[in-house]
């Protein structure tokens, strides 16, 4: 069963990633519409089914841990350099600094599109 939710976790990630990739580069604070929310509910579920799914003693779960702490650590990441862009623009340094934050804007919280205009945030604070 785990092997099943796994596919349909990739294959939905697939979706949404496809879906919402270009609305989120173009308008990060704007522009949802109800495919962007929906795709991203489906992404949101089918990923929570499959945390509730694995098994305790798989390895399979270690690997699971490092990805999630992973997309946690890039989330503060994009939040910290979107709280200090204003001050990253005036120099050049912090600005190539500043844009190590859109790889992983891009692969963790462009699946996630359309929450943060559904909860009224920037997709800074969101992510």
């Amino acid at each position: 069963m785990t092997k099943k939710t796994l596919i349909f976790l990739i294959c939905f990630y697939i979706v949404a990633f496809a879906i919402n990739l270009i609305p989120s580069i173009k308008h990060p604070d704007s522009n949802v519409t109800i495919l962007n929310l929906l795709v991203t509910i489906l992404f949101i579920v089918t990923l929570l089914v499959f945390v509730k799914k694995i098994p305790l003693k798989n390895g399979f779960n270690k690997s699971l841990n490092i990805f999630l702490i992973f997309g946690f650590l890039s989330g503060l990441i994009v939040y910290v350099i979107t709280k200090f862009e204003h001050i990253t623009l005036d120099y050049a340094i912090l600005d190539v600094i500043a844009s190590i934050h859109y790889p992983f804007y891009i692969i963790f919280t462009t699946p996630l599109f359309g929450l943060n205009y559904l909860f009224g945030v920037n997709y800074g604070v969101f992510s």
